[in-house]
């Protein structure tokens, strides 16, 4: 069995591992999943489906059950890939399973990944697979963007608070949250614990404790963190140690290697 692995590229995470039993869950993020050896059962809104690959949208309850290994891909809700997802994949629908060829085809090409430049080659070939490389025109306010990436550029997340986002973009706090939840589903709180807890992902690689890796990635206290982690992943923060423990050594991320 491979060995599990988290990689980033161009703010999508690819992350392998089994799932025998995560709990319902839905989060901001549309995703992909691919069988690595063999279908994987999901229950997507009630409907248990056997699968070799399915795209779900944005805020859609699921889950994946697998013994064997999975590719999960998550896509942030506000990129170029998230909107050739929609129309391209899901074409209005909250979810579809992928052709059964194509979706074999990628995860067979991710089997042999081990590097960061292995990871950005199979993310390439995975949108040319998938016919994912056309460009969309956001459909989202664009102060709603921009919110999203100075969230995402802050050097300091465990400062950082929606006031101070309001601001940089010219709105008030009401109003910022108001258009983040009319164009994203969540509040820009939510989307902000998440981009907490991609930080902590990627600091259990350090050997810090739990307790010292929610200090750092910014929440208040442990069970706010592992509370957060089963709302957006259906799993909590032990879980997610325990999963991806084999595979932390190789969690930089591909854009850090340019």
């Amino acid at each position: 069995m491979n060995e599990p692995f988290i990689f980033r590229v161009s703010d999508c995470y690819y992350i392998q591992a089994s799932y025998p039993s995560p709990a319902e869950h839905r989060h901001f993020a549309a995703h992909l999943v691919f069988a690595m050896e063999r279908p994987f059962t999901a229950l997507v809104n009630g409907v248990s489906v056997e699968a070799a690959g399915i795209a779900i949208g944005s805020d859609v309850p699921h889950t994946i059950l697998s013994e064997a290994p999975t590719l999960v891909v998550f896509i942030d809700e506000l990129t170029p890939m998230s909107r050739c997802v929609k129309h391209t994949l899901l074409r209005g629908a909250p979810w579809r399973t992928l052709d059964t060829s194509v979706s074999s085809e990628v995860g067979e090409r991710w089997r042999d990944v081990r590097t960061e430049a292995d990871a950005a080659a199979a993310a390439a070939e995975t949108e040319r697979l998938l016919g994912l490389q056309e460009q969309r025109t956001s459909a989202e306010d664009p102060r709603i963007l921009e919110a999203a990436a100075y969230m995402k550029a802050a050097p300091a997340l465990e400062q950082l608070t929606i006031r101070e986002v309001a601001r940089a973009v010219h709105l008030s706090p009401s109003r910022l949250t108001h258009l983040f939840r009319r164009d994203t589903g969540i509040s820009p709180h939510l989307y902000l614990a998440n981009l907490k807890l991609e930080r902590a992902f990627y600091l259990l690689e350090t050997g810090r404790s739990l307790t010292q890796v929610c200090m750092d990635a910014g929440f208040a206290t442990p069970s706010h963190m592992a509370d957060t982690s089963r709302k957006l992943y259906g799993m909590s923060m032990t879980e997610v140690k325990q999963i991806f423990l084999a595979g932390l050594g190789r969690t930089k991320t591909a854009d850090e290697q340019k």
